[in-house]
Order: C-alpha cells, then sequence, then structure tokens
C-alpha cells in the first residue's frame, strides 16, 4: 500500500510537470483561434524536456524500478488532453477493452453527464429510468459515488462507476447548484435499453401532444407513426416535448428535422477547425407535417435535440418555449494510435442555420417560461408526458407552466 502511495505521488508529480507546460505552450498555440491549436516548436521542445526529466529520473532515483515509464507517460498524456478539453480523453488499449467488449456493466441509472469545473455534472436522465425517477436536473453536480469522491474524475471512469448488475445499487451524493443542498441518493441500477415508447396523446381543441426523449435507433420511424395518426386525427397544432432530451445520433436530425422542413432548407452543419470546411444538411425529400409546431425545452434539451430545436426555430418552423438549453453541440470522433491506445477528441462543432455554435451558447426559447426547480425536479421524476389530461387537466395546467403556454398558443 505505501509503495502504491509512493508510485502515485510520483505520478502526480510528472502529470503535474508535463500538464502545466503543455497547456501554456498549447494556450500560446491557441491565442488567435481557441479552437485551433496547432503544435509549435515550443511543444515539441517542451515533449522533448519531459522526455530528458523522466531518463534522468529513472538514473538517479533512490528506487528506480518504481518509475515506470509507460504508465506515467499514458498518465501524462491524458492530463494533457484533459487539460486542453474537458470532452477529450486518452483510452488505453485494456480500457477500450473493458469499455466496449462483454465484460461492460450490462445495466446503469440512465444519466447523461458532463465533465465540467472537474466535476460530474448532471446533462439529464433519460426517461424511464432510475435517473429519471430520483428526479436529477441539469446543473446537478456529482460529488462522490459509492462514498468515492469524483473530483477531477474521467467520464469513462464515472460511467464505470455508475454501470454494475441489474439491480443492483449505486449511492450517489449530489449537490444542488441553485441551493448549495446536499442531497444522498440511493438508487438501483437497471438494464439498459428498458425505455418506455413514446406515444401521440390527443388534448382538446385539435392539439396533440408527443414525447420525443431521444434521437435513438427508432425515433423516426415512431414519430413518422405518431405524424400518421395525428394527420387522421385532424390535428391542427403539435407539441413536441423536448425536455431532458440528451440528443443522441447527429444522423437522425437530419431525417427527423426533414419530416417539418420545406425540401432544401437547412438543418445544420459541421464546423470544423480548418477555416472553411465544414459539411452542410438540408431538408430531405418525403411527406411533409405541415400542422403548426411548439417545442418545449429545458436545461436537460442538449447536443442533437438542441440542433433539431435549432433548425425549426431558424427556419421559423416553430415557436420554442420553456428555459435556456443545456449548450452542448459537437462531433466527438475517436482516433486509434499505434499503440492500441484511442483519443477520444471533438473534432466539430454544430452550428445552426443561423450561423451560430451551439456548445456553449445554448438555445433561447422565443417564450421563456422557468419553473422553480422543486416544481420542474417533482415533474421530471414523474416524467414529462406522464401526466392525466383526461382527469387532471386543470392541475396539469397549473403546474407544467410550459406545457400550459404551449397549449395556449396552439388554441388562440
Amino acid at each position: 500500500m505505501k509503495a502504491r502511495r509512493n508510485r502515485v505521488a510520483t505520478g502526480r508529480v510528472a502529470i503535474l510537470l508535463l500538464g502545466c507546460a503543455l497547456l501554456a505552450a498549447a494556450s500560446i498555440a491557441a491565442a488567435d483561434d481557441p479552437r485551433i491549436i496547432t503544435p509549435t516548436p515550443s511543444t515539441f521542445e517542451t515533449l522533448s524536456r519531459f522526455t530528458e526529466l523522466l531518463e534522468a529520473f529513472q538514473k538517479n532515483y533512490v528506487q528506480p524500478s518504481r518509475v515506470n515509464a509507460e504508465w506515467y507517460t499514458t498518465a501524462a498524456l491524458r492530463a494533457f488532453v484533459r487539460s486542453i478539453d474537458a470532452d477529450a480523453d486518452l483510452l488505453t488499449a485494456d480500457e477500450v477493452v473493458s469499455t466496449n467488449g462483454p465484460d461492460a456493466a450490462p445495466a446503469t441509472i440512465g444519466l447523461s453527464f458532463v465533465i465540467h469545473g472537474g466535476i460530474p455534472t448532471v446533462v439529464c436522465p433519460r426517461d424511464g429510468t432510475p435517473a429519471q425517477r430520483a428526479g436529477l436536473l441539469a446543473g446537478d453536480e456529482i460529488i462522490a459515488i459509492d462514498n468515492s469522491s469524483t473530483l477531477l474524475v474521467r467520464h469513462s471512469e464515472v460511467d464505470r462507476l455508475l454501470g454494475g448488475p441489474p439491480d443492483s445499487e449505486v449511492s450517489l451524493r449530489m449537490v444542488n447548484p441553485a441551493s448549495t443542498e446536499v442531497r444522498d441518493l440511493h438508487l438501483h441500477r437497471a438494464a439498459r435499453g428498458s425505455f418506455p415508447l413514446p406515444a401521440l396523446r390527443l388534448l382538446d381543441n385539435g392539439v396533440a401532444y408527443y414525447r420525443l426523449a431521444e434521437f435513438s435507433s427508432n425515433t423516426v420511424d415512431n414519430l413518422r407513426t405518431a405524424m400518421t395518426l395525428a394527420k387522421s386525427e385532424h390535428v391542427t397544432g403539435l407539441i413536441l416535448d423536448l425536455r431532458n432530451n440528451p440528443g443522441g445520433s447527429f444522423l437522425l436530425v437530419q431525417p427527423t428535422a426533414s419530416l417539418f422542413l420545406p425540401n432544401g432548407s437547412e438543418i445544420a452543419s459541421l464546423e470544423y477547425a480548418t477555416p472553411g470546411l465544414h459539411a452542410a444538411f438540408l431538408s430531405e425529400d418525403g411527406e411533409k407535417v405541415t400542422t403548426r409546431i411548439v417545442l418545449l425545452v429545458n436545461g436537460g434539451t442538449a447536443a442533437e435535440a438542441e440542433a433539431f430545436a435549432a433548425a425549426l426555430q431558424d427556419n421559423h418552423r416553430a415557436q420554442v418555449i420553456g428555459s435556456k438549453t443545456f449548450g452542448r453541440g459537437f462531433l466527438a470522433a475517436s482516433v486509434k494510435l499505434a499503440n492500441g491506445s484511442v483519443l477520444v477528441i471533438p473534432t466539430a462543432y454544430y452550428m445552426r442555420p443561423s450561423k451560430q455554435i451551439i456548445q456553449e451558447t445554448g438555445l433561447v426559447p422565443d417564450i421563456i417560461v422557468d419553473l422553480p426547480r422543486a416544481t420542474e425536479r417533482s415533474l421530471a421524476s414523474i416524467g414529462f408526458g406522464a401526466f392525466d389530461w383526461k382527469n387532471n387537466k386543470a392541475t396539469v395546467l397549473a403546474t407544467d407552466l410550459p406545457l400550459a403556454k404551449a397549449f395556449s398558443v396552439l388554441t388562440k
């Protein structure tokens, strides 16, 4: 145990040296454009200095057998990568196998999160999951998992800690950023993919409601089926609920938005680091939904859900109601290195038709309707779309103010 502590302490010194030095070099290189980090002679000089330092340590240290050059180099390079971008990481070959292989955890709590300020921060829970039933909301911070601190922990490590056998318990210590209240939660993991299927709900006065909870493999087909039903029911107004939608596959944004936009309308583009390099996505041919639309969004609406909402908002196809979205929009790629390790890194930003980048900016609704956090937590724990319109319409409208506003707009 003592040897392991010495090894970790020595590793931290090496990581700190390389991380700080390379971060400074990267900051200089990126001064003109924060999106572009170009290696410079000073960067390579710093790498040489690290090699020199490591060799000197191995030759002169009183216990050279403790200096595992490969382990410390990987850790230092990972610190360098993460110091540039919190969404980037360096996975060893073994970590890649354990993450994607047959030994990967079969169950989890269904949480989308990011590392913000060195702390795992909730984007939103997925529908029908333990995280949703616990009422987790965007911005909630996870400061401990099973009594282990999560400060400066990697995204992949949080995934590992949250995963486990079905119905096994995981303990979370959460901080509400709005009130600094600390909550201890004990959740039971559930098998992946056990999410409820969405269904079109007919309200009153020709208005229908549809819960668009994520952009997964069945999203487009399910939505087409719902829109066919809406047409047969002579729906004149449609509420699409994107609250606590963490996104999913960017490839599904184009066919989903194409259901509502005229042919040739710009939906989104990918903006890469190289100036002028981008890929634009336009609305495709096919049957169109022409009814009036309102989109509901909140702080848990993120990534591909934001790109979809921005496409309809910028093309003046839908009014957006709710609160500002999360602001997470980039395409990530996995680059395999020669030694089998994998560099996970953002490669392009999502840009909306109005030529604004979604990352860290988010989407501002046309009509802002903010809910008290306690009320939103209560609604989220039950599930957006789980309301009883037939028997409790008055209560629904008095509690879910964004939904009430959307209904009002469509029935005017």
